[in-house]
């Protein structure tokens, strides 16, 4: 909020918020009542708590403006919309459209809610909208090519399949859909071709053999069809689409295609999590014991092979870590759990390749399952597909809306696409609800100091909270995003300064690899020029490292590098 930020830095001057008073009298003449429902036939508890956040909202708004105020009425509307709501939630997603009309979020959520209330103009208008926004969110294309589909306009759906598949020729849901669009209009060949193509990428989506065996008839090919026909299941495409489960899957309700165990003798989950526990804070040897436990108890448990797999290969054990991993995948091929181990053996061992097709499986396997969205994030930065990557990341980030280095990760793709406005409005939108964080006020200060375009005023306001931050917190990574603040207002000598301090400090630490990735940073600076990106060229959020394997220390984990310089090779536990 801009009132607490002022209390907290101090350095925002009132001429600023003037200018703002027009915007946001613009902005608030676009935007509709939102109207008070009845709550009363609400479940007590969903009533008690959607009133308590509604007047929260009420109070609040009229500090706003912009994405966080879009970010706002997204929220409260995501609230209506899983209690059922729709109408109310509608009218929360419309105000965040006017008041961050270059979101393409809040265009699509508004299209889902459209398509739910029956009404499919607006819902292909808002399709249409959020696609000229972001072209690489693959559901907004699977939504509006449907709807198109339902309204009889089989060649304008036609034509947003076939560019889907050109831009997502990996993701077996978008050749499905060709697919099953090209049967309708009797192209038979055509329909076979990319349901074929679909089924190679996603074995297990044996639906697809229905329309599959009704293409092979209507070309005469019997034998082929009764084949087919025999294969058909209930399994379809895997769709991921976080920005659909926010809406409709309520808070605390169980992930999609979560890990379970298998032959029905599944733990506790006690040990396991005190086993997980102890790998994220390095103890790998009670970590070890207690999974020995589980699996002693429970051998085909597929969340206790997977963390054994993961464990091992974190320590360069890959005998052990590949055997558990090959377990979880026998028990359970199409595990999303035990997909991801399988890669992240892969990457330790240093099989890019091997590990990059795991992520991919694992991801469609369950669309919630963070760290594969992470790791499958990291192999496309890896690879140069930076649209790709920050598919992935964005996805993190609705998965996880509070972790900082999540959007760190999505900052850097959208930067690496030319896209520095996208990511200052997703560092604004994640402000509104941590307008205290530290390490975020560092991505915004580092983006606005970075981002060409950017005007005086906005400068000017980095500057004040990076001194502040320096102030209150000093370490190296508030040197360096002062550094870079100073720089962006011509201030060389002062920036050279403080990226010093930056290097110095990480020296200092022991952290090697952070204070040469400052001095890279320090070089611009000497010649009197400020960076094109938040983090260096080398940084490991543009080129993320292959994960290494260390072997299990006696002390305690060190203390991590500061967000500026960012270790690599970090283990994922």
């Amino acid at each position: 909020m801009p009132n607490q930020k002022q209390q907290r830095y101090g350095g925002v001057g009132a001429g600023l918020f003037v200018l703002l008073l027009p915007l946001v009298a613009a902005a608030d003449a676009l935007l509709k009542p939102l109207p008070t429902p009845d709550l009363s036939k609400l479940p007590p508890v969903t009533a008690q708590h959607l009133a308590a956040d509604r007047a929260e909202f009420d109070k609040a708004r009229s500090g706003w403006v912009g994405p966080p105020l879009a970010q706002a009425y997204a929220d409260i509307g995501v609230e209506y919309a899983q209690a059922g709501l729709k109408d109310v939630a509608a009218v929360a997603f419309y105000n965040a459209s006017q008041s961050n009309p270059q979101d393409g979020r809040w265009f699509y959520l508004r299209g889902l809610l459209a398509r739910d209330l029956k009404q499919n103009a607006e819902a292909r208008a808002n399709f249409e909208a959020a696609l000229a926004l972001d072209k690489i969110y693959l559901p907004i294309r699977y939504r509006l090519s449907d709807t198109l589909a339902e309204s009889g306009d089989l060649d304008g759906a036609r034509k947003v399949l076939e560019a889907a598949v050109r831009e997502h020729a990996d993701q077996a849901v978008a050749h499905a859909m060709l697919g099953q669009l090209s049967l309708r209009q009797k192209r038979y060949s055509d329909a076979i071709e990319s349901l074929k193509r679909a089924l190679q990428l996603e074995p297990q989506a044996n639906q697809l053999y229905q329309p599959l065996a009704e293409a092979y008839t209507a070309m005469g090919n019997e034998s082929a069809a009764k084949d087919a026909q025999a294969k058909a299941g209930k399994v379809t495409p895997q769709l991921a689409d976080p920005l659909a489960l926010s809406l409709y899957t309520k808070a605390g309700a169980p992930a999609q295609g979560g890990a379970q165990g298998a032959g029905g003798a599944q733990s506790d989950g006690t040990a396991l999590q005190e086993a997980q526990r102890f790998a994220s804070k390095g103890n790998i040897g009670a970590a070890r014991d207690r999974l020995a436990a589980v699996l002693r108890e429970h051998p085909n448990d597929i969340d206790a092979l997977a963390l054994q797999a993961r464990l091992e290969a974190s320590i360069g054990d890959f005998l052990i870590a590949q055997a558990a991993a090959d377990q979880a995948l026998s028990v359970a091929p199409d595990n999303a759990s035990a997909l991801l181990a399988r890669g992240i053996v892969y990457e330790y061992a240093g099989d890019d390749n091997q590990a990059y097709s795991f992520y991919q499986r694992a991801a469609r396997a369950d669309a919630r399952l963070a760290m594969a969205r992470l790791l499958l994030g990291n192999a496309e930065m890896r690879r140069g597909r930076h649209a790709q990557a920050a598919e992935q990341y964005r996805q993190l980030t609705v998965l996880q809306p509070e972790d900082i280095t999540a959007l760190a990760h999505l900052v850097a793709a959208q930067v690496a696409l030319g896209q520095c406005p996208r990511a200052l409005a997703d560092v604004g939108a994640a402000q509104k609800r941590k307008s205290n964080d530290g390490d975020l006020m560092q991505i915004f200060v580092s983006l606005v100091s970075t981002c060409a375009g950017t005007k005086a005023e906005e400068r000017d306001m980095a500057l004040d909270y990076a001194q502040a931050l320096y102030k209150q917190r000093g370490d190296a990574g508030d040197a360096a995003t002062l550094a870079l603040a100073l720089a962006a207002h011509g201030k060389y000598k002062e920036a050279q300064q403080y990226q010093a301090e930056a290097i110095f400090s990480a020296v200092r630490a022991g952290d090697k690899y952070g204070a040469e990735l400052y001095k890279s940073t320090q070089a611009i600076f000497a010649a009197n020029k400020v960076p094109d990106r938040p983090w260096p060229a080398e940084h490991p959020y543009f080129k993320p490292p292959l994960l290494t394997a260390t072997r299990p220390a006696a002390a305690p984990p060190a203390k991590p590098a500061p967000p500026a310089a960012a270790q690599p090779g970090k283990p994922a536990q």
